[in-house]
């Protein structure tokens, strides 16, 4: 598993990829894709994740209904679709900020 603490503590100090909040509560938000190597009990590696708050972490993860801004229903591939957005975000993020280069 490739594992970086850079990148996981990348989030700190950041806005919501998906909704923006900036309330100090984003994380860094792995896949739950097995592509991506997410497993039982297994997190996917960490160069697949993406900088998400609280509220839109829980929703991906364990959320029914919409998620918080209301675009993505509960359906997997909604919730593909919303955390492929984020991942892009973050990782332009990510460039701009020369975390990665």
């Amino acid at each position: 598993m490739y594992r970086s603490k850079k990148l996981t503590e990348s989030a700190r100090g950041q806005s919501c990829t998906n909704c923006e909040a900036d309330d100090g509560t984003i994380v860094w938000a792995h896949s739950n894709q097995q592509a991506h190597g997410k497993g039982k009990s297994l997190k996917a590696h960490d160069i697949f994740g993406a900088h998400l708050c609280v509220r839109c972490h829980s929703w991906l993860d364990c959320g029914i209904g919409k998620d918080p801004t209301g675009v993505y229903d509960d359906n997997r591939d909604d919730k593909r679709e919303m955390w492929r957005r984020c991942f892009d975000r973050t990782l332009l993020r990510l460039v701009r900020s020369g975390v990665l280069s």
